[in-house]
């Protein structure tokens, strides 16, 4: 080949990719302005309302902290109670297939809505922040006053994001809880300033909440991450999709994980290693978010914890493998003497 014919090869290939890099742009642009366009709105209700029958709320500061509380049917003695934290950018429906079970074996169970999640207060440059943990323990607080829980400790259960935060409590106010139990934990880090600093600019906070509520707004979207999270074809095709979606179309979710991001307390590994309770730990074999390495660092971070690899589970194996998992939790409560 000549140099002519070479030259002439080398440019149809510059003005292929340029025309496939400006199709790519514009079908780029399309589907932004088809997400945006096609979202569908929140079914949010506003403070003075109720999302679901057995909703409530906790206030303190800036923050409206919303909750379930799900008692055992009538006949049906309570032999304890739970207080279950859920994972990043997840909701108390997150827990539904486990409180389903656990109700049916008299547990009374408290979900809430960790900040910046679900129908809980967005943190932005105008909320004045409070730690998580500390909002989490004072809702806490007013729950055992009621007349309808009895007294005695919690157990504690986290998942994900949730079990970073579980361990926390666990160090701070380890008299509150019997023992923690933890499915596919993972710590919050101590982002360096600049980091926190960059998630927080105006630019990014806007960015975040045009992507969050239009694509967690569509189905296919929403069914694509659930199913990278249990890694089940089944049970992705069949999840009621609101129960995820709705509680990130709230206004300024985007703006929210930014500020979650940049301001959640650390889970330092030292202080997991002094918590002294019973622990359980879950793992997924099939879990995609938390290498092995990760995993390794956490466990051996515990404190003697009873470890359960569930082979056919995900991520999220308190959706999908909820059968399984609570058999071998309650399995654990007793061997602990938790439970009867």
């Amino acid at each position: 080949m000549n140099i002519k014919a070479l030259a002439n090869v080398g440019a149809t290939a510059i003005v292929g990719g340029a025309a496939a890099t400006a199709a790519s742009a514009v079908g780029c642009v399309k589907l932004w302005n088809w997400l945006q366009e096609t979202a569908r709105e929140t079914v949010v209700e506003t403070i003075d309302g109720k999302p679901y029958e057995n909703s409530y709320w906790y206030h303190e500061g800036d923050y409206d902290i919303h909750y379930q509380i799900d008692y055992p049917e009538a006949g049906v003695p309570v032999i304890g109670k739970m207080f279950l934290i859920h994972g990043f950018a997840c909701n108390t429906r997150f827990w539904d297939e486990m409180v389903d079970i656990l109700l049916k074996k008299g547990f009374i169970c408290v979900r809430p809505d960790v900040p910046n999640c679900g129908f809980s207060t967005r943190e932005t440059k105008d909320v004045k922040p409070i730690d998580r943990e500390v909002l989490l323990m004072h809702l806490l607080d007013v729950v055992d006053k009621s007349d309808k829980i009895p007294a005695g400790k919690w157990i504690l259960m986290g998942h994900s994001m949730g079990g970073g935060i579980s361990m926390n409590l666990a160090y701070e106010y380890k008299d509150k809880f019997s023992c923690v139990m933890m499915y596919a934990p993972m710590c919050a880090v101590n982002a360096p300033n600049f980091v926190k600093k960059l998630v927080t600019l105006d630019p990014m906070c806007n960015l975040m909440d045009k992507i969050f509520g239009p694509c967690c707004s569509h189905n296919p979207l929403v069914k694509s991450v659930i199913m990278l999270m249990t890694v089940d074809v089944r049970y992705s095709a069949l999840f009621e999709t609101y129960k995820f979606a709705d509680g990130l179309t709230v206004p300024k979710s985007g703006t929210a994980m930014c500020y979650m991001m940049a301001r959640a307390k650390p889970t330092l590994y030292e202080n997991m290693a002094k918590v002294d309770l019973p622990i359980k730990l879950f793992w997924g074999k099939m879990d995609l978010f938390n290498a092995p390495g990760v995993v390794k660092k956490f466990q051996n971070a515990l404190n003697n914890p009873d470890v359960t690899v569930t082979p056919l589970a995900g991520h999220c194996l308190v959706q999908n493998c909820a059968p399984e998992v609570c058999d071998e939790s309650l399995a654990f409560l007793k061997r602990n003497n938790i439970i009867g």
